[in-house]
């Protein structure tokens, strides 16, 4: 999987907030850390599966269907939603953008290897390895970071999501946030 291309358009997300914010020269780095693990909490709420007590488990958004939405341009459009997909790549967002704080976009490929086949222990792995997270540790060996991005693809791989799938919504949505920047969100 290339992740190349993803890095760098991420990278003129990143930047453009940092600029327009007024945020240069600040460590973000715990902010984005943290808004990672929010992101994943909120992919887990539309999964649904760990929700042993209730009658509703059915993950939401694994059919796509379609919503009509404004645009910053003024207008409206129908977009297909696909609320898990959604979610996922907001983590995947927070995730490219830590690996170009880390300046670890040279790194094009990653090989997935499956640990499990349980959704939620994978769940569970990824939230485990990003509490782990130091800053220390992350600014002085790679390996940290790539074990959680092995370990972040290989759920989306178990949530059903192909590779373009989630470039395809990571895109769609990397266009939104920019003009949500142009909107003053």
């Amino acid at each position: 999987m290339n992740l190349d291309k993803l890095f760098k358009i991420q990278a003129e997300l990143d930047n453009r907030i940092v600029e327009k914010k007024g945020l240069q020269g600040q460590d973000l780095l715990d902010k984005k850390i943290l808004a990672l693990q929010v992101e994943l909490g909120e992919l887990a709420q539309n999964w649904r599966g760990f929700k042993f007590w209730s009658e509703d488990q059915e993950p939401r958004g694994q059919a796509e269907y379609l919503e009509y939405r404004c645009t910053c341009e003024g207008g409206n459009r129908w977009v297909n939603k696909n609320p898990l997909l959604e979610e996922y790549v907001d983590c995947l967002h927070f995730i490219l953008s830590i690996g170009n704080d880390l300046i670890l976009y040279k790194y094009e490929y990653v090989e997935l290897v499956d640990f499990t086949n349980d959704i939620i222990a994978q769940f569970n792995a990824v939230f485990r390895l990003i509490g782990n997270w130091k800053k220390e540790q992350l600014l002085m060996n790679n390996r940290f970071y790539f074990e959680v991005v092995n370990e972040f693809l290989c759920l989306g791989k178990m949530l059903g999501f192909t590779w373009e799938q989630i470039e395809t919504a990571y895109l769609e949505k990397n266009k939104i946030n920019h003009e949500r920047q142009e909107n003053k969100y």
